[in-house]
């Protein structure tokens, strides 16, 4: 057993599926988190990302594949045996114990000498030093929270696992406790695994996003490379908006593809398009489109459409835009001290965008 607590080093999933019957959850997913990073699993419910995450746990085993923390093999060990903590969104604490108890039963319970110590360390560091003497019901959703992290922290896991941690929380709070969680895994130095559904929440805390799907990884990267150029359909539209069609590739242009989307001749940079011939989804972000009354001369990746909605947002202006091809295009510009462009349902605008900011990817799933 000693040895398992004692295991130091990257995490690694090698080749891990799990099979319930005859639903596989997790398909052969293989994984290399770095020690010390904020690495998150990012995906919509049914992928695989709560099973995954269970495994690295020990509260579930593999079917096959191995889950290893450096050279050691944790496969078949259980919970307790391994150098991982776990924080749920339930946060369960104990009611009955003070907020300094629930802290220290972990390291009492070991006999550390440090105990005391180490339980003062842990509540100052997600602030929570002086309702110490509070029970759990006293404290609010976001406390209780801090609380669960530091019953955590206080253990110095290898690995800490986070399940939907912020679920619970109000969006207000939910933002305040993205920047709080970040904070403190810098601090701390330990290797974050964050599971969740929702996009901002991975984008905004994880250096690294693994993005799931149907027990398989779709794509793995920093927040800003997956946003930017998705590999895959999926990817484009779980993570963020993105204005989408099919088209078919017709040539190039220098360093471009050029695809004709329902009549209109797009550019696409072949750098920045999975696919290279026959068909392709073509896709371009919201912020990347310029709305215009006139068409832009010179500029070519434009076509024209209706606006169906306009909505005040505070920084920006979001548009929605009736396209020849029968997709409705979202927009968004931002409201800086310059003239607005006053536009209502029913006008006709053009849409341009910089054919280094459009992405292709295959039509079909994998």
């Amino acid at each position: 057993m000693a040895g398992f607590k004692e295991a130091r080093g990257d995490l690694q999933l090698e080749s891990v599926t799990k099979t319930f019957g005859d639903f596989t959850a997790v398909d052969g997913i293989d994984l290399t988190v770095p020690r010390g990073s904020f690495f998150a699993l990012l995906g919509p419910s049914g992928c695989g990302k709560t099973t995954t995450l269970r495994m690295v746990a020990g509260l579930e085993q593999p079917t096959a594949g191995r889950v290893m923390i450096g050279d050691t093999d944790l496969t078949g060990s259980r919970p307790y045996e391994r150098p991982v903590n776990t924080v749920f969104q339930s946060y369960a604490l104990f009611p009955h114990l003070t907020i300094r108890d629930n802290v220290a039963f972990g390291p009492k319970r070991r006999k550390d000498k440090d105990a005391s110590t180490r339980t003062d360390d842990a509540l100052e560091l997600v602030q929570m030093t002086q309702f110490a003497g509070r029970k759990p019901h006293q404290l609010s959703g976001g406390q209780q929270q801090r609380v669960a992290l530091a019953r955590a922290l206080v253990n110095h896991p290898e690995v800490l696992l986070l399940d939907e941690p912020l679920g619970a929380l109000d969006l207000k709070l939910r933002r305040e406790m993205q920047v709080e969680l970040k904070r403190i895994q810098t601090e701390v130095g330990l290797t974050f695994i964050h599971v969740t559904h929702d996009q901002e929440e991975a984008m905004t805390m994880a250096d690294t996003v693994a993005v799931m799907n149907k027990g398989h990884i779709e794509q793995l990267g920093p927040p800003a490379h997956l946003y930017d150029l998705p590999r895959t359909r999926f990817v484009a539209n779980f993570l963020g908006q993105a204005n989408t069609g099919v088209g078919a590739i017709e040539g190039t242009d220098g360093e471009h593809l050029v695809a004709d989307v329902f009549g209109t001749k797009v550019k696409i940079s072949r750098a920045r398009s999975q696919v290279h011939d026959g068909e392709v989804l073509f896709g371009v972000r919201p912020e990347k489109v310029t709305v215009s009354r006139q068409q832009p001369q010179g500029v070519g990746n434009d076509v024209k459409g209706v606006v169906r909605d306009v909505s005040f947002l505070g920084v920006a202006t979001s548009y929605l835009v009736d396209m020849p091809s029968g997709a409705t295009w979202s927009c968004y510009e931002q409201n800086l001290d310059v003239e607005p462009i006053d536009l209502r349902p029913g006008d006709e605008v053009w849409l341009t965008w910089n054919p280094g900011h459009a992405f292709g990817v295959p039509v079909e799933e994998a």
